[in-house]
């Protein structure tokens, strides 16, 4: 991402400026953040599915692939800022692109909200144990957040490089720790020996619970595509960003199971209720078969999270600016910092209201409540964005083949069906009636977040026709275009 100027570098000076294979994929696994889903989810997943936990995140990265690969076979095509905006504005026009947008970048705002609080209440409990009064930590949390999202936020804005290699530092340190302690537990049989039964589907009540836990395994791919909004940054970002995407959902679903088997192993396939009612089971674990990692655990939480969040700011910061400089939203947002080239409005656009909606949940509930009931809501947003962008990869399936452009039917039509009917399940999971209080209210928040996208698409395309007109060709970008095999009318 560059300014034009009457000293323009060279090609190569710019080529060498752009990231290769391994500096785009780093954005969607640090994303996915492996150590926080395992540290806070497996347990919950274990009280639905028993020891078969590893089974279902095995069946969901198969299917969290499908939908890894359309977006792979967009991004082949059309590699841009706009990421998924730029996809669906191709194939189902710019009014549908719009409102997936808000839609989806407000269910950005909203699940890193909840989690902003958490890590503020984490970080307060681990420096202030002695303070108790519940407006002094209260406070203390508040005051604690704002200061970390600002730290997030910083390598974001002094340069996609500098991110880059703090991404990298802090991913490969929870992944080392992660994996040492997993191989630790299974080199030592865990607590009962080593079984196949984590790789069985669970009958009896586990068998009806077992798609509640598919929900929260489906959900804990998501950020996975953090990779194709750093397209126009990207060397070779026709060959790099697919291989980036996809490589996000496989490399984490290989954590995912060897970390979720090496955790029930831990406590044994008979032993699951003591499993899911521990508060932190990997500290446990590590005290039985490990106990040198037992004070590294809660810093591994920080080091994952932190990672997550400097890579969605990075991928969101981007699709973001992509949407203003196409005009979708305030053309203020696509202003680029003239010494670091970063979006940096943006970026700070994106953390700022995460941040507030964090601190007010405060007057509602506390950290642990808002974080999973907001996460939950936000996520609905992404996951909204996953399915549609399925759909428009079939769309432009059909568009392409009528343009006489020949795609294989079984990546452009058959696997997105397959990532279809994977994304039902959360949805399912999370609006299904007869949820306790809050989550009762997820439907009608769904539905309300539908309808802002909606509303803000159709205002938009009343008030600005000319934009919606322009923006397919302003949201690809000018290097897209050249290799588009349709271009839109600029």
């Amino acid at each position: 991402m560059t300014i034009p100027s009457a000293a323009a570098p060279d090609a190569a000076t710019l080529d060498s400026k752009k990231l290769g294979l391994l500096g785009v994929m780093m954005p969607g696994l640090a994303q996915i953040a492996p150590a926080f889903n395992l540290f806070f989810t497996t347990g919950v997943m274990a009280s639905l599915a028993g020891a078969s936990v590893p089974l279902v995140f095995l069946i969901s990265m198969v299917g969290m692939i499908a939908t890894g690969l359309s977006l792979a076979q967009f991004s082949s095509l059309y590699p841009s800022a706009g990421s998924f905006i730029t996809y669906i504005s191709r194939s189902l026009g710019p009014r549908v692109a719009t409102a997936t947008g808000v839609i989806a970048i407000v269910g950005y705002i909203i699940a890193f909200g909840g989690i902003y609080i958490f890590v503020g209440s984490y970080i307060v409990g681990l420096l202030f144990p002695g303070v108790t009064d519940h407006g002094s930590v209260t406070a203390l949390t508040i005051v604690t957040t704002f200061v970390y999202g600002a730290i997030v936020t910083v390598p974001v804005i002094l340069g996609l490089q500098f991110g880059i290699r703090v991404t990298i530092v802090l991913y490969v340190i929870e992944v080392v720790v992660l994996v040492i302690l997993s191989l630790a537990i299974i080199g030592q049989g865990g607590a009962q020996g080593l079984s196949s039964v984590p790789f069985t589907w669970p009958s009896g009540s586990d068998g009806q619970s077992i798609f509640l836990a598919f929900s929260l395994a489906v959900l804990a791919f998501g950020g996975f595509e953090a990779s194709a909004p750093l397209a126009e940054e990207t060397r070779n970002p026709r060959r790099n960003v697919p291989i980036a995407v996809v490589g996000a959902v496989v490399v984490s679903g290989i954590i995912y199971v060897l970390g979720s088997y090496a955790i029930v192993t831990a406590f044994g396939v008979d032993h699951m209720k003591q499993f899911a009612s521990d508060g932190n089971p990997f500290a446990t674990a590590a005290g039985r078969f490990l106990p040198l990692f037992v004070p590294i655990i809660a810093g591994v939480f920080l080091v994952s999270v932190t990672s997550s969040y400097v890579a969605a700011n990075t991928q969101t910061s981007r699709v973001i600016f992509a949407g203003a400089r196409g005009g979708l939203w305030p053309r203020g947002l696509s202003r680029i910092s003239p010494r670091f080239e970063t979006p940096w409005v943006a970026a700070i656009a994106f953390v700022v209201p995460s941040l507030i909606i964090g601190a007010i949940s405060t007057a509602f509930t506390d950290p642990g409540t808002a974080s999973g009931f907001l996460g939950t809501l936000g996520i609905l947003g992404i996951v909204i964005m996953y399915i549609v962008a399925n759909v428009a990869l079939i769309v432009q399936y059909a568009k392409l083949r009528a343009a006489g452009v020949r795609k294989n039917p079984l990546l452009w039509v058959a696997v997105p069906i397959i990532g279809l009917v994977v994304l039902a399940i959360p949805v399912y999971g999370d609006l299904h009636p007869g949820q306790p209080a809050p989550y009762n209210l997820l439907p009608a928040l769904a539905i309300g977040l539908v309808a802002l996208g909606v509303i803000y698409a159709l205002v938009l395309g009343a008030a600005r026709p000319t934009v919606m007109a322009n923006a397919p060709a302003l949201l690809e970008g000018a290097e897209a275009l050249e290799g588009d095999p349709v271009p839109p009318v600029a």
